[in-house]
């Protein structure tokens, strides 16, 4: 089956077993669900960084692109020529992930951002847009991509307090985690394999606290990721999982004494279950 025949066969089961925030009753994961999905309010920000996507949609630059990532088995990076409006078009957040990245962050206020997996940088612009006094490493196995994004948040003044680090998560995530020392919010989106994503997982535990949120990116992009975050589900550490399709958020944080596990859509997408049909 093709990833993206996978992908909308998972988008309705997802959907049909899908709840809403008020059929979540817990204050915290409410809360969450409540800035992730139901903030209506509009920032400059958003039309700041899509206009950053839509010029590089419209640009004729094309990158030698260093892949550590999808179908790699973690050897030697493959190389290809990649136009960067293919980057901004299939390989970056999309507007309503973007959204969702900014305003959890912004909800959460984290001093210590961690991203695996820059791109050319959409995800990081809402990020660093939403956490402006927060110190983010993002990190990025091409040196390219790396490149664009650098130019990016230049442009939107967003460059002061990111620091792209370059080469293969092997090399780079045990410097930055070590280098932060805690992690308030780690985005998780690059190399997209079952293995990986748990390695990755297994090596910021330690630096995550009470209050750190993990993300997770591409839930439903092959069996192989919704496994990871199904596996990631059964660890006892795990206190809360809100599950929103495109992305998947996670709270260790032991005060939440029943652990709490959650599919959920915009109220709009689902009006009827706020009347309790």
């Amino acid at each position: 089956m093709s990833n993206t025949l996978y992908t909308i066969k998972s988008f309705f089961r997802f959907y049909l077993r899908a709840i809403t925030r008020f059929q979540v009753h817990a204050p915290h994961a409410y809360e969450i669900t409540s800035a992730l999905l139901e903030d209506k309010r509009r920032y400059y920000a958003f039309r700041d960084v899509e206009a950053v996507r839509r010029k590089m949609l419209d640009s004729p630059v094309v990158v030698e692109q260093e892949d550590f990532g999808v179908g790699n088995d973690g050897g030697a990076a493959m190389v290809r020529k990649v136009p960067v409006r293919q980057l901004a078009r299939i390989a970056s957040s999309s507007p309503r992930q973007g959204r969702m990245l900014f305003r959890l962050a912004q909800w959460l206020k984290p001093a210590r951002v961690l991203e695996l997996g820059t791109g050319v940088g959409i995800g990081t612009l809402y990020l660093a847009a939403a956490a402006r006094n927060a110190r983010i490493i993002t990190l990025e196995g091409s040196a390219a991509c790396a490149h664009v994004a650098h130019t990016n948040l230049e442009i939107l003044g967003l460059d002061k307090n990111v620091q792209i680090r370059t080469g293969p998560f092997s090399h780079t995530l045990g410097p930055a985690l070590r280098e932060l020392g805690k992690v308030d919010l780690v985005f998780i989106d690059g190399h997209h394999q079952q293995k990986a994503v748990l390695e990755y997982m297994e090596q910021c535990r330690p630096f995550l606290h009470a209050g750190s949120l993990v993300v997770l990116d591409n839930l439903y992009w092959s069996a192989g990721m919704t496994s990871a975050w199904e596996q990631l589900l059964q660890e006892p550490s795990v206190r809360l999982a809100l599950d929103v399709f495109e992305l998947g958020v996670l709270s260790f944080n032991p005060d939440i004494r029943v652990s709490q596990q959650y599919r959920l859509v915009p109220v709009r997408w689902k009006p009827w279950k706020q009347w309790g049909l």
